[in-house]
């Protein structure tokens, strides 16, 4: 939010997210990254199948304030390059993290297989 929103820097954002995660140490935090192969893919995808409404209103959201606004960016591959900045920062600030941290892929649209990942993740038992 403090990038896409605000148009925050790198350095801002993940000085507040590593606060973040200094002060909420001592609850053992687990972390779960939820990733994509292909960035493009599966927000082009999330375009098609959801209302027209909502990729209007995610790209308004993303390019014009903040980070996208700045660097002049609009329409559907001006979302994409925000998102793309956006992943880069996410995961410079995840790979910096010390804490109990896992990724999971979500290119395949797997429910069931996700979900029993994050089963696994969390210990708890199968349902």
């Amino acid at each position: 939010m403090g990038m896409i929103k605000s148009g925050a820097s790198k350095e801002v954002v993940a000085s507040y997210i590593k606060q973040l995660a200094t002060a909420i140490e001592l609850l053992n935090p687990v972390l779960i990254y939820i990733e994509q192969d292909d960035l493009k893919a599966s927000f082009t995808k999330a375009v098609k199948e959801r209302p027209k409404e909502w990729s209007e209103g995610f790209i308004y959201y993303y390019t014009s304030q903040g980070y996208g606004y700045e660097h002049g960016f609009n329409g559907l591959e001006g979302t994409i390059k925000v998102l793309e900045e956006r992943l880069a920062l996410e995961q410079e600030i995840y790979n910096s993290l010390n804490m109990n941290k896992y990724k999971v892929n979500n290119m395949r649209y797997e429910t069931e297989r996700y979900q029993e990942q994050l089963n696994d993740i969390l210990g708890r038992p199968q349902s």
